[in-house]
């Protein structure tokens, strides 16, 4: 009788062999591939099973603040909180949906639509209230998240706008100084790890983001002077409501360092709103957009004459009787006059004297001197979109440029040109660079940036800008600017009332002009040069500079000088130091 292993077959158990043989072999090989993945490749797979379970994300620092020159806040960070879901990580998305849907005052829909996106991590909802997040935390929603961090802020809301600018939601600069001087604000980016789980969702941070030694963003100190800008908004809103104007412009600059102490246009806009704007709103059209100045450009030729020496204050000009003919057309004045003086047909703002003048003058001469006093470049003030204005190359001069030129036509600049100009004569002839950073310093008070004081060019001498200084003072005591007159203060500027091109016929208009003054104040040592810019006013009475722009002139300075410190009658006339952040070497003249 046989056993049992006679009975196997030699082929089965051959087979059985080589089976139990690669068992063996393979549990061998098995166990060379852990004991070699744990001994020899223990910290890669750590690195692997931490890449798989974590996720690094660049997160920047906060954005430096934004201040007035006397460090109050213009713009600062503060705390947004926002809802995000991770769309993969939802277990029900539908029951997700309804139970976010009451608290976010979202559709179901609309939620719903949202978790069908295939980013990684979609925002839900931004500007949560605290309450409400703490609702959504509590209900430990897996996939949901609740998210704080910092957004800019602008307390003073329409306050200097169009100066401060804005940060859109990725807290980087998109306009004014928020944009321009974006490499100061802008702060370190830190690398920060998250924990997250199986299918990608984030669940926790793994560092402490309190405790980053990474650099934030420098504080950036301006020229401007709250008090100052609110003063000039609040007069400046009255003059184009009152007048039923388009717009209007008040710029007021330090003559001796060329610091923007006030910034104001209207309309305004609230910079923590601009979302709900278009870019028609938040135009700085100061920098941007240049006009015909009118009769204020008057003050190029007047500086010109004196100093080539062509004129005197009492030299006489025929004044024909308020009319003259030029190029085949009659260039009239508002008042007839025989002989006058330089000094009254200045102050009577005569276009007939001044043409006079600027044919005395020539055309290379008056070319040179726009040059000089920085029409048609940009003034290299610190903000975006600068125009340098048009300033035709004196040879596509027509046969009428020059006297056109002279009353203010024909010639297109800015409002921060404008002012820059006035304030050459107003500092005893130097041309200042405008700026409206004072300082970027960082978080332990060092300065990081400095800011250029020196002048540009000498346009004209201390001796033409005193001279220059009494004929404009005539004009505010006899002249075109009576009601720029102050009680206490002495004023020096000029009026200006350009006609602007009616787009449908290609000529000037009779109704819509633009109405300016510009001067400075005290003529005697001048604290603040300043531009009143309206822009088609509506209402009549008021479509002269003389009649709209000067009394807001005096309406200003009459507020923004005792805040200065200057007191009227000049006994007390000081400078003080809250003036200037910077000393300048300037004197007045």
């Amino acid at each position: 009788m046989s056993t049992p292993a006679q009975d196997i077959h030699p082929v089965c158990k051959m087979r059985s062999g080589i089976v139990c043989l690669g068992l063996i072999l393979g549990f061998t090989l098995i166990g060379c591939r852990l004991f070699y993945l744990q001994v020899f490749q223990s910290d890669a797979g750590a690195h692997e099973v931490q890449r798989q379970h974590q996720k690094s994300m660049i997160v920047q620092s906060d954005r430096g603040v934004i201040v007035d020159r006397h460090n109050r806040p213009l713009a600062l960070n503060v705390d947004v909180t926002s809802v995000f879901v991770s769309p993969k990580s939802l277990q029900d998305p539908q029951e997700t949906a309804r139970a976010l849907a009451p608290v976010l005052d979202m559709r179901v829909a609309q939620l719903r639509k949202l978790f069908k996106r295939t980013r990684s991590r979609v925002r839900v909802k931004r500007h949560i209230p605290e309450e409400r997040a703490k609702q959504i935390e509590a209900m430990a929603i897996s996939g949901v998240q609740v998210i704080r961090g910092p957004q800019r802020f602008y307390p003073k809301k329409e306050l200097g706008a169009h100066i401060v600018g804005f940060a859109g939601d990725a807290n980087q600069g998109l306009e004014g100084i928020e944009f321009h001087y974006e490499s100061f604000l802008r702060g370190e980016k830190n690398l920060v790890r998250y924990q997250r789980d199986a299918l990608g969702g984030i669940i926790s941070s793994l560092d402490n983001h309190d405790s980053t030694s990474n650099r934030t963003g420098y504080k950036v100190r301006l020229t401007i002077d709250e008090v100052i800008q609110f003063i000039a908004e609040d007069e400046l809103a009255k003059a184009v409501n009152l007048s039923g104007a388009t717009s209007g412009t008040i710029l007021i600059m330090d003559p001796m360092t060329g610091a923007i102490l006030a910034w104001a246009l209207y309309p305004t806009f609230d910079p923590n709103q601009f979302r709900n704007l278009s870019a028609k709103d938040w135009k700085n059209w100061a920098v941007t957009d240049p006009y015909e100045p009118g009769s204020t450009l008057k003050i190029v030729v007047a500086a010109a004459a004196l100093e080539d020496g062509i004129m005197e204050p009492d030299t006489l000009i025929y004044g024909g009787d308020g009319k003259m003919s030029v190029a085949g057309t009659i260039v009239h004045d508002h008042a007839k006059a025989s002989w006058i003086t330089f000094t009254e047909a200045v102050a009577q703002s005569s276009n007939v004297g001044v043409i006079k003048v600027a044919l005395e003058l020539g055309r290379p001469r008056m070319f040179e001197y726009l040059k000089a006093f920085g029409f048609g470049e940009k003034t290299g003030i610190d903000l975006s979109g600068e125009s340098a204005g048009i300033l035709w190359d004196l040879d596509t001069w027509s046969g009428r440029s020059l006297t056109s030129i002279a009353m203010g036509q024909e010639i297109a600049v800015t409002p921060i040109q404008m002012v820059t100009a006035m304030s050459v004569v107003a500092n005893g002839g130097w041309l200042m660079t405008p700026h409206v950073v004072s300082s970027v310093v960082d978080g332990r008070g060092h300065s990081i940036l400095t800011i250029n004081l020196e002048p540009k060019r000498r346009p004209i001498s201390a001796r033409t800008a005193t001279r220059l200084g009494h004929i404009l003072e005539t004009v505010v005591e006899s002249g075109t600017g009576t009601r720029a007159k102050l009680s206490g203060y002495r004023v020096a500027g000029k009026t200006g009332t350009s006609q602007k091109i009616n787009p449908a016929t290609g000529k000037y208009s009779s109704t819509h002009v633009v109405a300016s003054f510009v001067g400075f104040v005290p003529v005697e040592q001048p604290c603040l040069t300043m531009l009143v810019v309206i822009d088609d006013p509506k209402e009549e009475e008021y479509r002269w500079g003389g009649a709209i722009a000067a009394p807001f002139f005096g309406n200003v300075a009459n507020r923004v000088l005792p805040h200065l410190g200057i007191l009227p009658g000049g006994a007390q006339l000081m400078r003080t130091a809250s003036l200037s952040p910077h000393s300048s070497s300037l004197q007045a003249p």
